[in-house]
């Protein structure tokens, strides 16, 4: 079926998060919660949406320092609507070729920040972005509304490269980036080079 994706321009009801009622408790929560709430779309409809968020628990192969800077920021995951296992988490070279390094898209309190642990500092993530977990929303089923933020890793392989790209070809390209999506709607690629972070417009 095709999916319906809708961009949140308009204003948002406070979300009733069981999540947002334990994130000032000692501990994240160990089970899924659902975060719900109701927002006005572009359209001027007003719709009911319902968000997944995982505990950490979810994603037994996180490292162990990994999962504690997490669980101290209380993080949960959040699931794209789309989700039929337990997704947002990736695995790859992504500082250099040959490094271990993961990104999470962390949620806490209504909102969401897309970190990213190098192997050769996990103890310090970096931010690489954020935004209200109302930002994206999606659907396959008209009515049922749910997140549409989804992290996947990119292999050099699978880079944007040519004229509208930062690189003209793949020569440079030696391990992984973070691909950024709006589902069924449009992406990003983040690239780590020279210290830096560069983004790569992905083709529709």
């Amino acid at each position: 079926m095709t999916a319906i994706a809708a961009l949140i321009a308009a204003t948002v009801q406070e979300p009733s998060l069981a999540v947002i009622q334990s994130v000032s408790s000692a501990t994240v929560p160990s089970t899924e919660q659902i975060e719900t709430g109701r927002v006005r779309l572009p359209s001027g409809a007003e719709v009911v949406y319902r968000i997944r968020l995982l505990p950490l628990a979810s994603f037994p192969t996180l490292p162990r320092a990994v999962a504690a800077q997490l669980d101290q920021r209380k993080c949960m995951v959040p699931q794209t609507y789309e989700a039929r296992a337990p997704e947002n988490v990736v695995h790859g070279a992504l500082e250099r070729k040959g490094s271990d390094d993961w990104a999470v898209l962390c949620s806490v309190g209504g909102n969401t920040i897309l970190y990213v642990f190098f192997q050769s500092q996990y103890a310090a993530p970096m931010a690489l972005r954020h935004q209200r977990n109302t930002e994206w929303l999606g659907s396959e089923v008209v009515g049922a509304y749910g997140s549409a933020w989804g992290i996947s890793l990119r292999h050099p392989s699978q880079l944007p490269v040519g004229k509208s790209s930062a690189f003209a070809d793949r020569s440079s390209l030696d391990h992984d980036g973070i691909e950024d999506a709006f589902v069924e709607k449009s992406s990003t690629t983040h690239y780590f080079q020279n210290g830096t972070w560069i983004t790569l417009e992905s083709p529709n």
